[in-house]
């Protein structure tokens, strides 16, 4: 099977772009390292401009880099092979104070050991007390480790990119899903 590493679709003009004024204490890392979290605040909202960007993607571009969500594309999720703990969240446009609905923190809690340094182009960090931290340019996992998983993140001490199966891709595809591209990693 084929795998691909998620990404932001940058190539459209006018999407929404989300902001926060307040983190209510919750930091950037807190949802994108594939830990349960227990500490969503619902007073937490995420602003945009529409003169900076109009359009609804299903997946929004944000700046605490969680993976924000639409409740299509959580329906898609829930059909698939993925474990994710979602919070609802408020997005309102800064002029108007009108409200977009039914958009969603998606925060994915499956981390699958599956990384192939050998095939991938990487450097390591040696962090005392921490350990080694890969930064990697090229991706290359093994397929046996990912056992059909339709998205994943890669455990401890490497990035906290979002990994998709060439199903899920078909299916964003098939319901034109927005806001997405795929690069496609190794798979060994």
């Amino acid at each position: 099977m084929k795998y691909y590493k998620l990404m932001m679709d940058v190539s459209r003009e006018n999407d929404i772009i989300c902001r926060y004024k307040d983190n209510f204490g919750m930091q950037e890392y807190d949802l994108c390292i594939g830990k349960n979290f227990k500490k969503w605040n619902d007073s937490f909202e995420f602003f945009y401009d529409t003169n900076e960007g109009d359009i609804a993607t299903d997946y929004l571009a944000n700046d605490m880099s969680w993976f924000v969500v639409s409740e299509r594309l959580r329906n898609i999720l829930s059909d698939l092979n993925t474990d994710i703990q979602y919070f609802e969240v408020n997005i309102v446009e800064k002029n108007t104070n009108q409200s977009l609905s039914n958009y969603y923190v998606a925060n994915i809690l499956k981390l699958v050991n599956a990384l192939c340094l050998e095939k991938s182009d990487y450097f390591g960090t040696e962090i005392e007390g921490i350990g080694t931290i890969y930064t990697v340019s090229k991706y290359a996992v093994f397929e046996e480790k990912v056992c059909g998983i339709d998205m994943f993140k890669l455990p401890d001490n490497q990035e906290i990119s979002i990994f998709v199966s060439e199903r899920f891709k078909s299916i964003v595809e098939e319901n034109e899903i927005t806001g997405m591209e795929f690069l496609e990693i190794h798979v060994e």
